[in-house]
């Protein structure tokens, strides 16, 4: 069958085109049509945003697509920059990177990290890196045989490098880095879809000014502390400090105002409260269906009433199974997992009471974190009450991520030392360093909210 050229349109990167002489394209449009990679259509990017930003609806599939295309430029700039230093370019190993950075979504659950900090209460306590790793090893699945057509173990070779904790060559900073794919990808789509003013980074002129430096990193098998090895990452060009520290400023903005946001947290935890009372509720299967409002083969009971649940169990997850479940399980004979499904299917979300409304003094915040966790203990084991204390800010945050590795900071060449870790350069990026905490309570109850923002006992 002769190949043709498609095309694809998208809001972020204009026109996107897989070229019919190009090899990886080709493979990139046959993964894409997989029922794998078509189940990210039904997982949105940013989770449940869309109750505060009504435009947010877009999903981890568009959000896959645009991370290839960003990835084909990176390595077209390592082409470049290879050519100017003393590294090896690997035409092999560019594959690997490009079809990786396609495919490194695959195995987000729905709603993303919330549902994985349900999956480890329990089920499979296994973060979504690893059962993308095991949808692509999958030999009854769609992806393995197209990747091992292209090439003899080349499913190993993407899922290996999706896998990988650290880096071992340039190819892995297109996937994992300070500056790679992903990010370059989420920052503008987020900002874009979720209409948020702030946040723009100057995308041109930082993909001008990308250089590729070593930097040093933990040595990984070596015992002996302080043993480093030198790595080679993306690095900037003295000339894009100013927009270096526009990209850091527009993720720390996104984190703050968006993915951060205290309803769209109170909603995460909602649904991760309900979950865990359905997940409980799957394990005794004879009263499974009529506790949950579900039927007894629902994909949902499936899921958590196994103990290790299968690659085919987890690819029937999607946002769509969670959010068309609600109805039936209003009418739950369990009150709780009803009386949650009402709220969350009408929006009538908990009441939020941030801990920073009493001033940034932590001590303060401290001492009416005490009276409130003293005062609701017995709603905040029913659920009644939620506290929130997971949600921290600082200019390397990452979601769901690490954001100590010396390979996830930003580095910018100086011409006297080479690369050095933004922070070092810049005063403003510094300055946000330390972490942010934000910790929240969400009541059911309007009154309780009241009651706890009261001033008493010594506090006010």
């Amino acid at each position: 069958m002769v190949q043709r050229t498609q095309r694809l349109r998208d809001p972020v990167h204009g026109l996107i085109v897989f070229r019919h002489d190009s090899a990886v394209d080709q493979l990139a449009w046959a993964l894409i049509a997989t029922p794998e990679f078509q189940r990210l259509r039904r997982i949105r990017q940013l989770g449940v945003a869309e109750f505060v930003f009504p435009s947010a609806t877009h999903t981890r599939f568009a959000h896959s697509i645009g991370v290839f295309h960003t990835a084909r430029t990176l390595i077209g700039i390592i082409r470049r920059e290879v050519e100017e230093a003393s590294f090896q370019k690997d035409k092999q190993r560019a594959e690997v990177a490009a079809i990786a950075s396609l495919l490194h979504d695959l195995g987000h659950g729905p709603f993303s990290h919330m549902f994985e900090r349900v999956q480890k209460s329990h089920a499979a306590g296994r973060k979504h890196e690893q059962w993308t790793a095991d949808i692509i090893r999958d030999e009854a699945g769609w992806i393995r045989p197209l990747l091992d057509a292209h090439r003899a173990g080349f499913a190993g070779e993407v899922a290996s490098l999706l896998a990988a904790e650290d880096p071992t060559d340039i190819y892995h900073a297109v996937v994992s880095s300070s500056f790679d794919a992903d990010r370059l990808d989420y920052l503008r789509r987020d900002r874009l879809m979720t209409g948020t003013g702030a946040g723009a980074i100057d995308f041109d002129w930082l993909m001008e000014h990308i250089r590729v430096r070593e930097i040093e990193i933990d040595a990984v098998d070596s015992d002996a502390p302080g043993d480093t090895i030198r790595v080679p990452t993306f690095c900037f060009d003295s000339k894009a400090l100013p927009a270096a520290e526009q990209f850091l400023l527009a993720r720390y903005t996104l984190h703050e105002q968006v993915y951060f946001h205290k309803a769209t947290r109170c909603v995460e935890h909602m649904i991760e409260r309900l979950l865990h009372l359905l997940a409980q509720r799957a394990k005794s299967p004879d009263t499974a269906s009529s506790m949950t409002g579900l039927s007894a083969d629902h994909a949902l009971l499936r899921f958590f009433a196994a103990d290790s649940p299968s690659v085919r169990d987890y690819l029937a997850m999607d946002d769509a199974v969670i959010t068309s479940a609600l109805g039936a399980m209003q009418a739950a004979g369990d009150t709780d997992i009803a009386e949650l499904a009402k709220r969350l299917n009408n929006r009538d979300l908990y009441k939020t009471l941030d801990l920073r409304a009493f001033g940034e003094d932590e001590g303060r915040q401290t001492h009416w974190a005490r009276r409130i966790d003293r005062e609701f203990k017995d709603k905040l084991v029913a659920g009644k009450v939620i506290k929130d204390a997971d949600a921290a800010i600082s200019i390397y945050t990452q979601i769901g991520g690490d954001d100590e590795k010396v390979y996830k900071k930003l580095h910018v060449l100086d011409q006297a030392e080479g690369p050095r870790e933004i922070t070092t350069l810049s005063r403003m990026i510094e300055s946000l360093r330390p972490r942010r905490q934000f910790t929240r309570y969400y009541f059911a109850d309007e009154t309780d909210r009241d009651k706890a923002r009261q001033p008493r006992g010594g506090i006010r």
